[in-house]
């Protein structure tokens, strides 16, 4: 018989982060397309990009584990005990975290993706959804012609680049993205492409470069 792995606790959405509880189970493969399934997923491309998230210092941001012990408890899906050490998201804002792995919950109840960012040294790890990430060097200086218009759109309510306004936000983005240099050029570019190919703000998952945006 084959079993898979489905979340118990619920993606508890308060304000703009979600706080996901996990409590790994076995259910039969015979389960209905109702019952909520959670699958995690290796994200490659996100992956590959490096260490170059920050956790937002939110009230109500997810749990922050501290220690290798508590990340391979993570990685295979498993809840630390209540006891586990946490560190709050103020402590770590200078901390650069790497996408790891991704959760998607299948079935009744499905909720966004959740995401399992660690720091590199593996000491501080998370699952949290995109609303609780954001692009580390969102708020430098050599970002601030970019970000700013990046917001005007994400604060609209739509956010289709078929409307005007956000056409000229996001061209005004793409003018001061190419200003910038290197690998952050290079990053910046290809993750704007990525939003000029979605065609609004709305396809969850697929840009760093907006996560924590809305």
């Amino acid at each position: 018989m084959k079993f898979q792995k489905l979340i118990v606790g619920a993606i508890l959405l308060t304000g703009s982060l979600a706080v996901l509880s996990v409590v790994p189970q076995s259910v039969s493969a015979t389960s209905t397309e109702s019952t909520p399934v959670a699958v995690v997923k290796n994200k490659a491309s996100f992956t590959k990009e490096g260490y170059i998230m920050r956790i937002l210092n939110d009230k109500d941001a997810s749990k922050i584990y501290v220690g290798k012990s508590n990340y391979k408890k993570l990685v295979k899906n498993i809840m630390p005990s209540k006891k586990a050490k946490t560190i709050s998201p103020k402590k770590v804002q200078k901390v650069k975290f790497r996408i790891e792995k991704v959760l998607n919950v299948k079935g009744r109840g499905a909720g966004a993706p959740v995401y399992l960012v660690a720091s590199k040294d593996k000491k501080y790890s998370s699952w949290t959804t995109q609303s609780g990430l954001q692009y580390y060097y969102l708020n430098s200086k050599a970002m601030k012609n970019v970000k700013k218009p990046l917001m005007r759109i994400a604060n609209r309510l739509n956010t289709s680049l078929k409307k005007a306004n956000n056409k000229r936000d996001f061209n005004a983005a793409m003018k001061a993205a190419k200003k910038l240099h290197g690998n952050q050029r290079k990053f910046v570019l290809r993750f704007l492409k990525q939003l000029k190919k979605d065609g609004s703000m709305n396809v969850g998952g697929t840009n760093l470069l907006i996560f924590g945006l809305q």
